[in-house]
């Protein structure tokens, strides 16, 4: 009889640990493709940096750092609205971050400032929340 229950702690001691050991094995994997990003950002390879920040968001929607960088490439490859997408994610994620918000509002005023037609600049305005309290 207390074999089995030996068996029976190992097996759920076992349940316990192995989802831990899985979301260690995320966090490196993610900090992999973060630094792959970052290198590939750098040397302004930035579909490259897309791509990786991308699986970065797929394995933790709501790594904040990464929906920010993620804003940044696409604002450097000139998709906007990707990049406004992303800073507004960022900042609603970590709402104290001041350089998420900053980043948010400036990708926004850019936007109404180039050369975009009114009528559209007013669309992407109604559908992102303003930052400021």
């Amino acid at each position: 009889m207390l074999k089995y229950h030996r068996l029976a702690f190992i097996a759920i001691l076992g349940c316990l640990i192995l989802p831990g050991c899985a979301l260690l094995r995320d966090t490196s994997q993610t900090e992999a493709y973060n630094r792959f990003a970052i290198r590939a950002a750098q040397a302004q390879l930035w579909n490259e940096a897309i791509f990786r920040w991308k699986q970065v968001i797929d394995i933790d929607p709501d790594d904040s750092k990464a929906h920010n960088n993620l804003g940044v490439a696409y604002e450097a490859v000139g998709n906007m609205d990707k990049a406004i997408a992303a800073y507004q994610r960022a900042a609603e994620l970590e709402p104290d971050n001041k350089y998420y918000r900053l980043n948010y509002r400036r990708c926004r005023i850019h936007l109404r400032r180039s050369g975009v037609d009114a009528k559209e600049a007013l669309h992407v305005e109604e559908k992102l929340e303003p930052t400021e309290q």
